[in-house]
């Protein structure tokens, strides 16, 4: 038996998977149906003792004597938890995951590693790096937070590995403050790396001006901004009426510029999915039944296990917060303290520009910039691919930013360089350092000032009375429509010249509405004197707003709210094609139209309405759209649905209803509603069956998904309701990963939820205790202590963790 188990032990061929250690009784993956190990009472690198309080739910409550210490304890146990998830992160934002899995079908992941390297993630992770080296307090944080990490790293053995490493047959590596850096670009990526310049480009080219600025308008057909309309853009601190700085003035779009001279044929790889968002907001006193602020965050975000999130509270001298962290970084990204309580959302501005490049010839060491030829760098990367190969990539340099595509990587004829906001050097963890730290409306707006990308929307109220929203980032002083389309790479005013000042950013406090809120819609409206562009939402923000109109709010309410399931896109369009619709409907067909017509927009999880109508709209859509989109063989963006829905309403003859594969024969409005409804039904019988089986739970078929892709540990066909474009915005792989209301006062009260569980261990009850909880709108009341002796009388469990410096 030991023979075999040894021989079993080596790798076998490319996958290098080690079945005898894997299920060797003694290490193999039965060690990983226990608990997570019980951590050491002793610890190298620790100052002064720590006791960390276990709730019921395996959130740890960290009570330190100084901020090395705690922050230091924040990583081992983050670690503790879930260092598989933390390195295979950094492994994907690194452009390392073939090390890990090979190079997948049609080489799907060495073609993801090749993107993640030639976007700027390495590079941009080494900025940031440096800069939070320099900075005293961030320094310090981050390298406790690192030791913490590889204290745990070190205990480690084979027998207590996590499950994933066990199966892919490899250790894990030290932790290093790089790794961190990689981590906030690996979501700086998710959030900020989207770029519609090159589909533009091609619309532009194929249609005209007139038929994209039809397709593509800049701004909604209604808006509700965050900033409310109608309020002029003053910036000040204090008041939107106390003072205002002159704007900056916009650079003058250059002269002899036509982007429509471009056909860029490439074959476009991953991008971040657009339906990733968020809803925040905050209740004046005057609106809510305390009389006291309430806050309110729930970040969407992709469902995974691990999940994103991990739970903490953190107390130390001059620190005491509660909240969500990111495994892999320092500190609490969203939740409160005593005095104040934050959350963010997504700002959806475009920071990711492309830039056409003309070398001298093939060889590629120079290029033209401003009538001169400039001296490119070029750089080898090493992707080491599971099984032993090794595969080199060369990237060449520009002063604007890597080339992304080339001949080389994405078919694209012509190379295009890649700037992109998260490459430059920042300190985000200041941010959220100091924002754990905060006492008042100042020291949240200072904290604001060391933050860049991805750009959020951070909201905020405090126990002194005070509510705000800040868009954050660092954004580019724009000509009108810059960055919207490839950019000339020869050209200085083609560049990143100026940058809009950080107190100019759409900001207010306080408003006479009494409430603030964001859900990734347009941050202001056309008075705002700087362009942006980019991708806002235009249905969640209104029915938010509606709802926050109301008076005597209190915390139920707030979560209500984050549950709404009210479908505002099929209310608007709705009645539209019902009254399109033929009446000479029969049988199966005729009972999906009185349940649409009996409706009332809910995306509840048992009802078939919203199933009939999404299969409808969907066909739909494809109908108008993808016949000539799909005969142009080019990466283009389908027009958004709301710019789709002002189409249908405002015209029932239109040239991209007639479908091109059908000559002789033109389409309108109401042929394209029929024949899509019809699609629709038939498509439901065949799938579902009969009609009370067309449950909308079960046609969305909502996933919470281990990061491996790993089936045996993931969740599939969720009971939720919800949609894109709706409060409780859970699509099939999208939606709230933390949910969290906040009362603020003399102690703050606070309930959250996420879908997953502390523990990356699929082996324990804890791995996805809380998804059941998450879908049913359960909410778990969060136990914020000022003390551990504010655990007396609780289910918890408590440790005392001592110094190990011999």
């Amino acid at each position: 038996m030991l023979v075999l188990i040894w021989v079993l032990g080596r790798p076998i061929g490319p996958a290098t998977f080690a079945t005898g250690r894997f299920f060797n009784p003694f290490e193999g993956f039965w060690c990983n149906a226990a608990e997570s190990p019980a951590p050491s009472g002793q610890l190298p690198g620790l100052k002064e003792p720590v006791e960390v309080v276990f709730d019921e739910r395996n959130v740890p409550h960290i009570f330190a004597r100084n901020e090395e210490d705690l922050t230091y304890m924040q990583g081992y146990l983050t670690a503790r938890d879930r260092l598989w998830q933390m390195e295979f992160q950094v492994f994907a934002a690194g452009g390392r995951l073939t090390e890990l899995v090979g190079r997948g079908p049609n080489d799907a992941v060495l073609n993801l590693d090749r993107q993640a390297r030639r976007q700027g993630m390495i590079m941009g992770a080494r900025n940031s790096r440096e800069q939070v080296m320099q900075n005293p307090e961030t320094r310090s944080v981050i390298q406790a937070y690192t030791r913490g990490i590889n204290a745990f790293i070190n205990q480690l053995d084979f027998a207590h590995l996590p499950l994933e490493y066990k199966l892919l047959n490899y250790q894990p590596e030290p932790w290093t403050e790089l790794k961190t850096a990689l981590l906030l670009k690996y979501m700086a990526n998710n959030l900020s790396a989207r770029a519609d310049d090159i589909a533009y480009t091609n619309a532009l080219s194929l249609w005209g001006k007139e038929v994209f600025d039809l397709l593509y308008p800049e701004r909604p057909y209604s808006e509700s901004p965050i900033i409310p309309e109608k309020v002029p853009p003053r910036f000040g601190r204090r008041s939107l009426n106390l003072w205002e700085f002159e704007p900056e003035p916009p650079p003058p779009p250059p002269a002899n510029y036509h982007p429509d001279s471009l056909l860029l044929p490439s074959d476009l790889l991953n991008q971040p999915d657009r339906n990733i968002g968020s809803n925040n907001w905050a209740v004046s006193g005057k609106k809510s039944v305390t009389g006291k602020p309430l806050l309110a965050s729930d970040p969407h975000l992709g469902l995974n296990l691990p999940s994103i999130w991990y739970e903490i509270q953190l107390n130390a001298p001059g620190v005491n917060v509660y909240g969500a962290s990111l495994p892999g970084a320092p500190g609490v990204i969203i939740g409160f303290n005593d005095s104040i309580a934050w959350g963010v959302t997504n700002a959806g501005r475009d920071v990711m520009d492309f830039y056409r490049i003309t070398f001298k010839d093939d060889k590629r060491e120079e290029y033209l910039f401003e009538g001169r030829w400039m001296k490119t760098s070029q750089e080898i990367d090493t992707f080491y691919i599971k099984g032993g190969e090794v595969f080199y990539d060369t990237v060449i340099h520009t002063h604007i930013g890597p080339v992304m595509y080339d001949r080389n990587f994405g078919n694209m004829p012509v190379p295009l360089a890649v700037k992109w906001m998260a490459q430059q050097p920042s300190n985000e963890a200041l941010t959220f350092l100091k924002l754990n730290r905060a006492r008042n409306y100042e020291d949240y707006v200072e904290a604001l000032t060391h933050y860049q990308c991805p750009a959020q929307n951070f909201v905020f109220a405090s126990a002194a009375g005070d509510i705000a929203i800040w868009q954050q980032g660092k954004f580019v002083n724009k000509w009108m429509q810059q960055g919207r389309f490839v950019l000339d790479g020869a050209r200085s005013d083609h560049l990143w010249n100026s940058y809009i000042p950080q107190a100019h950013n759409p900001h207010i406090l306080n408003p006479e509405r009494g409430f603030v809120s964001s859900a990734n819609q347009h941050p202001a409206d056309p008075t705002y004197p700087y362009y942006y562009n980019g991708s806002f939402e235009g249905y969640r923000n209104r029915r938010l707003n509606e709802l926050l109109s109301r008076d005597s709010l209190s915390l139920e309410d707030m979560k209500a709210f984050q549950q709404d399931n009210y479908g505002l896109m099929a209310a608007d369009v709705l009645p539209l094609l019902l009254s399109e619709l033929d009446t000479n409907l029969q049988g199966v067909e005729l009972q999906a139209r009185r349940e649409l017509e009996g409706w009332n927009y809910m995306y509840d999880a048992d009802l078939i309405a919203p199933t009939i109508y999404q299969c409808w709209w969907d066909s739909l859509y494809a109908s108008i759209w993808e016949d000539e989109f799909k005969a142009a063989g080019l990466p283009l963006r389908r027009p958004k649905l709301s710019t789709t829905i002002g189409l249908l309403r405002d015209s029932a003859q239109f040239r991209f209803y007639d479908n091109i594969h059908t000559p002789g024969q033109v389409e309108d409005r109401k042929t394209l509603i029929n024949q899509s409804f019809r699609q629709a039904i038939a498509h439901l019988s065949q799938e579902m069956g009969e009609p009370q089986n067309w449950l909308w739970y079960v046609y969305k078929n909502t996933q919470v998904v281990h990061l491996a892709r790993l089936r045996p540990f993931s969740r599939y066909q969720i009971r939720i309701g919800g949609y894109q474009h709706i409060l409780n915005a859970t699509s099939r792989r999208h939606g709230p990963s933390w949910r969290m209301v906040v009362a603020l006062g003399d102690k703050p009260e606070a309930y959250g939820v996420y879908p997953g569980g502390q523990t990356g261990n699929p082996g324990s009850k804890a791995y996805d205790g809380f998804i059941d909880n998450w879908a049913s709108g359960d909410y778990f009341k969060l136990l914020f202590m000022r003390s551990p002796e504010d655990a007396i009388g609780q289910d918890v469990k408590k440790q005392l963790f001592s110094p190990n410096n011999k």
